[in-house]
């Protein structure tokens, strides 16, 4: 707008106006007026540009939301779709654990079995249930005036994830899930673009840290500890949202997706 108004308010540089006056001063034959038709085909092809333009940049974002509409749609139909595989999974494992300890208990008897039982349960092959203590994190309200597709320091990253959850492990922890993606030796807390992935599964917030053990030691040690003290300083200085309980039933999946690439079992004699 400021170049249309430039042209209609001062269509002759000033450079030429000076030159202009010069020769009016002198005596000279003052020089023809510009024609105002040479001065509205301007401001009419330059109106049209940028019309042109305005329509193409339209067009080329209506394209790029319709595609990103239905890119959003097939995720969502294959998120289902793996939720759904993914129980099916679990509620094999847990008909295969079962069979298994009912074998070992057949053959070897109930403290083979028992010990069986311990190993499926600590390596996540098998659903748990029990008490224990639940973490919630959220993040922090936005600066004002802050853009909003920028990260900023009040969000929740993988690293405080991670933190809370080993702080757990050593608290006394015999189990954990995140967003209901239970944790194994194998699974991965990490960052991908803005998204916090928890076996390979984005999470959504407010992010859930659930752990099963004995109430009074994560108590004890989990939030009167080094896991405690770092999520005060998360809410303090960066005002992320944390919120901690004792919950007194906790059930969770087994983990799915379990394989094994380099362990292998001992030989008769092995070990020992």
């Amino acid at each position: 707008m400021s170049l249309i108004n430039e042209l209609l308010h001062r269509p002759i540089d000033p450079g030429y106006a000076a030159v202009a006056e010069r020769r009016r001063l002198a005596g000279s034959a003052e020089p023809e007026k510009s024609n105002g038709m040479l001065l509205l085909v301007t401001v009419l092809v330059i109106g049209l540009l940028f019309g042109t333009s305005a329509t193409t940049l339209t067009a080329r974002q209506t394209e790029r939301s319709s595609a990103r509409a239905e890119l959003v749609a097939q995720i969502e139909t294959h998120r289902e779709r793996v939720e759904v595989n993914s129980a099916r999974v679990n509620e094999l494992q847990a008909e295969v654990a079962a069979a298994q300890e009912q074998i070992v208990r057949d053959s070897s008897g109930l403290a083979a079995a028992g010990l069986t039982s311990a190993l499926t349960t600590s390596v996540g092959a098998i659903g748990v249930q029990g008490p224990g203590l639940s973490v919630t994190i959220d993040d922090g309200p936005p600066p004002v005036g802050s853009d909003a597709t920028v990260m900023h320091e009040g969000k929740v990253r993988s690293s405080d994830l991670q933190v809370v959850v080993n702080a757990l492990w050593a608290s006394g922890a015999e189990a954990i899930d995140i967003g209901g993606q239970r944790l194994t030796s194998r699974s991965a807390i990490r960052f991908a673009g803005e998204a916090i992935l928890v076996n390979y599964r984005p999470l959504t917030r407010p992010y859930v840290v659930r752990a099963i053990g004995d109430q009074d030691r994560l108590t004890r040690d989990f939030a009167g500890g080094d896991g405690g003290a770092y999520l005060k300083a998360l809410s303090d200085n960066l005002g992320i949202q944390v919120d901690v309980a004792t919950e007194g039933e906790i059930t969770m999946t087994s983990a799915s997706a379990l394989r094994i690439e380099n362990a292998r079992p001992l030989g008769e004699g092995e070990g020992q």
